[in-house]
């Protein structure tokens, strides 16, 4: 029973109103032997350990709510069934019988609600702790961003890298630009010589022909 709710009731002082347990053992006759020890804590909300138990008390008006459970139970899943019973019990006539009632005059009345309460609150500490599933996932989204950002980060590097050499290359391709530039020129200058010496020949011979015409028909 290191789990779970084991015994559960609702006193008046040491006078037993309504108890419940579905579970083997002498816990009522220990629970019983205590009660004036649980019963006369000035604290509304108290805990006890006893050996492999724990009773987890509130007091409210008068009347003492009760729950045996395992040690390993946590406090507010047995203080939450101690709400639950109380908020239940207030709510009917059952609480104003409860000043005058004789012991276990209110089992037939509320016993039932105890143990119904009881099963739905063990149902809910059976399923996975919300807090724990919630922390568990935010574990999980800070590991995934975590390994985005190494990525990103290793991505920015060799990004860097890429930005280095189109950088490289956009120097190389200037100083490409500005050798052909420069050897474009050389040649059309040295095309246009050339072309020049070229011209000056071709006039020089069509001089030397006219002469020679004008010269062979006297007219020189």
């Amino acid at each position: 029973f290191a789990m779970t709710l084991v015994y559960a009731l609702i006193c008046r002082s040491t006078t037993v109103l309504c108890d419940f347990t579905d579970k083997a053992g002498n816990f009522e006759t220990i629970t019983i032997s205590m009660l004036d020890r649980l019963t006369r804590q000035s604290e509304r909300k108290v805990t006890f350990q006893a050996g492999e138990y724990e009773y987890h008390v509130c007091n409210e008006d008068g009347l003492c709510y009760i729950v045996m459970t395992g040690k390993n139970v946590p406090s507010k899943y047995a203080f939450a069934y101690l709400r639950d019973i109380r908020r239940r019990f207030t709510q009917g006539p059952l609480v104003e019988r409860a000043i005058t009632a004789k012991a276990y005059e209110l089992r037939r009345d509320f016993t039932h609600v105890l143990g119904s309460q009881m099963e739905y609150h063990r149902d809910e500490m059976s399923k996975p702790d919300r807090l724990s599933e919630l922390s568990t996932q935010v574990e999980e989204v800070k590991g995934i961003m975590v390994q985005n950002i190494e990525r990103v980060l290793e991505r920015g590097e060799r990004l860097d890298i890429l930005v280095e050499k189109a950088q490289d290359l956009q120097a190389d391709a200037s100083t490409f630009k500005k050798t052909a530039d420069q050897l474009q020129r050389k040649y059309w200058w040295k095309n246009m010589k050339w072309k020049i010496v070229i011209a000056i020949i071709i006039l020089v011979i069509l001089t030397a022909i006219v002469l020679a015409i004008l010269g062979a028909t006297g007219k020189l």
